[in-house]
């Protein structure tokens, strides 16, 4: 039986891509019954997007989202950088279906941001934006060829995966961070403007934590909801109580990954603790 939701917060699916966990991502869908569902950038990866290699299991993935639009369950698409060609519609409104670049909700008394968390990332706009495509599309290939060596290491009845391309992901995403501060940016804005609780994607680094501003001082919770390309991770809330989930591929159930986070002011990302 699926399970009764609030606020579902899914980023960074890449649909369309050798990437995305399109399987794994679906079981998990099919598992819970969201009142609210905000898609957090990334969904579709336009920067990569290849109709005639489109796989059959990301388009069950699709068919399922716009099961939930005739369901007339309120739909936020805040795009991201891989499709970023939506911004453009930011305010268009179908039905219950709404795109909007960022989204600001009263949530049992706290104001609550939602953005996918690119807007003052310099690796990935203006004259960067095409070498990060690039940079996409030669990932996306080398994680083509993980998966094929992971074939072989599942026939030959290997039991630890290689995972080359999560590694180059997480260093890649490490080295971008010590030299582009914008996750502290988008911190002291939503110190400022008197926001409680942030909600991001784009890192693909899941976590929930405490920041306190440089400027003013003021505390904000920082959430990221991950991504399914590694992580397989979402963001639910639930009687008033944001929860990360992860979804463990050999289980049928879905566990709390609220392990060993820790944070200091030089490095915002929360760490997790090595999941198996």
């Amino acid at each position: 039986m699926a399970r009764d939701i609030d606020i579902l917060v899914l980023s960074d699916l890449h649909l369309g891509t050798n990437q995305c966990r399109a399987g794994r991502l679906y079981k998990y869908l099919k598992s819970v019954n969201p009142k609210m569902l905000i898609l957090n950038g990334d969904i579709i990866d336009i920067w990569l997007l290849d109709f005639k290699k489109w796989p059959k299991k990301h388009t069950k993935v699709l068919g399922y989202l716009f099961n939930l639009m005739t369901a007339n369950i309120p739909i936020y698409y805040l795009p991201g950088n891989h499709d970023d060609y939506l911004k453009q519609f930011d305010g268009l409104t179908f039905n219950n279906f709404k795109i909007q670049n960022e989204l600001i909700l009263d949530l049992a008394g706290r104001k609550t941001w939602f953005m996918h968390g690119d807007k003052h990332d310099k690796s990935v706009n203006g004259t960067k934006r095409d070498i990060a495509i690039r940079a996409g599309k030669a990932f996306d290939s080398f994680v083509g060829f993980n998966r094929f060596i992971n074939g072989w290491e599942n026939f030959l009845g290997v039991k630890d995966r290689t995972n080359f391309s999560k590694s180059l992901k997480d260093r890649t995403k490490s080295a971008i961070k010590k030299n582009n501060d914008f996750e502290q940016q988008y911190i002291e804005e939503a110190a400022l403007n008197k926001v409680d609780t942030l909600v991001c994607g784009h890192v693909h680094q899941p976590g929930m934590t405490k920041v306190s501003a440089m400027q003013n001082k003021r505390h904000v919770d920082y959430l990221n909801s991950g991504d399914w390309t590694e992580n397989c991770t979402s963001l639910e809330y639930v009687d008033g109580k944001w929860t990360l989930y992860r979804y463990r591929y050999n289980y049928t159930k879905h566990e709390s990954v609220l392990k060993n986070v820790r944070f200091t002011q030089s490095d915002i990302y929360p760490f997790l603790e090595k999941q198996d």
